[in-house]
């Protein structure tokens, strides 16, 4: 078992941390409008945007969650080559204790529309656009798959079948949050 405590929700076979409301939203919603952004989604954004608080802020969240011996993996940006996003920085620090690396893993090969501002969301878009990175092994390992915010799952989804066409003997998925309705 990945996680060794039950406080999280699993839908559709994700687990879940929270939830996220997208800014624009909140900011257009007439009912939230006037109220302050929540903490959690704020905290989304940050990791979204590399800042090193927000990184410290889901490791300590998730760190004594994760058992020893997991390798932990991260969806891939939307844009190939993108460089570090707060996604992997935070797989790369979970991986440090006792955990295997494999932030680099899954690989984006072609650029798809950001699927916040519209971009499909179709499980065939990423199973058409994400590969295994040849120089990391995932043959017989047991993945922890990590997204920032799932709101169809099919990036998570399509991450866990290509791990599974290449060996891995199990995959769990995680999204820091969920976006809400």
């Amino acid at each position: 078992m990945i996680f060794v405590k039950e406080q999280y929700e699993n839908e559709n076979g994700i687990v879940i941390c929270g939830y996220y409301k997208p800014y624009g939203k909140w900011k257009n919603d007439p009912e939230t409008a006037d109220m302050p952004y929540d903490i959690y989604s704020g905290k989304i954004l940050g990791l979204k945007e590399g800042k090193p608080s927000a990184v410290n802020y889901f490791y300590a969240l998730l760190d004594d969650e994760i058992c020893p011996g997991v390798a932990i993996a991260a969806v891939p940006p939307h844009k190939p080559g993108t460089g570090e996003s707060g996604i992997r920085m935070l797989v790369k620090k979970l991986s440090a204790h006792n955990r295997i690396d494999m932030s680099d893993c899954l690989v984006r090969t072609k650029e798809i529309d950001k699927l916040a501002y519209g971009g499909r969301r179709d499980k065939a878009v990423h199973l058409d656009s994400i590969r295994v990175n040849p120089d990391i092994p995932v043959a017989d390992e047991v993945v922890l798959v990590v997204d920032d915010v799932a709101t169809s799952g099919n990036s998570l989804f399509a991450c866990r079948d290509i791990l599974l066409a290449h060996g891995a003997r199990r995959v769990a998925l995680l999204a820091l949050g969920k976006t809400a309705s």
